[in-house]
């Protein structure tokens, strides 16, 4: 699916909930008959990008396959936030759409009691350009693309300073603890590059109008992009405390942190064919860490 379909679905199925259509059918643990007459669980789980559908088509089958009588739909949202907004709100049973670092940083400023229930793959933040190189192929003044959110704008500053284009504050950067830079915590910037920042879904879009620009590997797969097309990117082993806080999660509501349901989910989603589906559907730019 290409980003422009996506981006037509996500917008007509938003549609579709600000109206009370979720808050109409999401009636979270509902039943549906199955081949064998008994019900199945039906658990919706809040998605922000095309490129994860197929992993959970094939946590379905696993589900199926295992006579497990739980079924997930996919329901997609515009952003993270509105998906913490849905999950914390009860629109939706689950979600899987952000990492440990976006997920703290949501629950320390809006107070939402949610939980991680598993942990997915690592998805890297890397550098893209349409009109150089390398980093080397940076002129005096010129625009970097940024995420316009603050913890993926914090995570952005800190690959810029992995590429040597700019130096921190190293007391203003610490996402294990919630703790993001901004652009006023950067203490050296020699090449007076312009950080602009811009809704993470339009940067790939927008790379013929700056230099360059940082996006996540879901934002570059979806918009038909190759993630080895970066010219710069960080180490992506998951053991490194630097990766820790990005790796993406599955959360629900605390309360129901521990719902037979959602168990079987996690079983069917750390399994070697999701971890084939996922290298699939991402072209191999993430690492499961399970």
């Amino acid at each position: 699916m290409n980003n422009g379909l996506w981006k037509s679905r996500v917008g007509k199925i938003f549609a579709a909930l600000s109206v009370g259509t979720l808050l109409a059918t999401a009636a979270c643990g509902s039943a549906s008959a199955s081949s064998d007459d008994q019900k199945d669980t039906v658990v919706k789980v809040a998605l922000t990008t095309a490129t994860d559908e197929p992993i959970w088509d094939q946590v379905n089958k696993n589900l199926e396959e295992a006579n497990a009588h739980v079924k997930v739909e996919t329901v997609a949202m515009k952003s993270a936030v509105l998906g913490n907004q849905a999950l914390a709100a009860g629109d939706v049973d689950l979600s899987a759409q952000q990492h440990y670092a976006f997920l703290k940083g949501e629950i320390k400023s809006k107070g939402y009691k949610l939980s991680v229930i598993a942990d997915t793959y690592l998805s890297p933040l890397s550098l893209y350009s349409n009109k150089i190189k390398n980093v080397s192929g940076l002129k005096k003044g010129d625009k970097i693309l940024i995420p316009n959110d603050e913890t993926n704008g914090g995570r952005a500053l800190g690959v810029l300073e992995s590429a040597g284009v700019i130096k921190l504050d190293a007391s203003k950067n610490d996402p294990g603890e919630g703790v993001y830079p901004h652009v006023e915590d950067i203490t050296d910037n020699p090449s007076d590059i312009d950080l602009v920042p811009t809704d993470r879904n339009l940067i790939m879009s927008s790379l013929d109008d700056a230099a360059a620009g940082i996006a996540n590997a879901n934002a570059v797969v979806d918009y038909g992009r190759s993630t080895d097309d970066a010219i710069f990117k960080v180490d992506l082993d998951p053991k490194l405390d630097y990766n820790k806080p990005w790796i993406n999660v599955i959360v629900a509501r605390t309360k129901d942190k521990d719902n037979a349901a959602y168990k079987k989910i996690v079983k069917a989603y750390h399994t070697e064919s999701v971890k084939k589906a996922i290298d699939k559907a991402l072209k191999g730019s993430v690492v499961p860490v399970w």
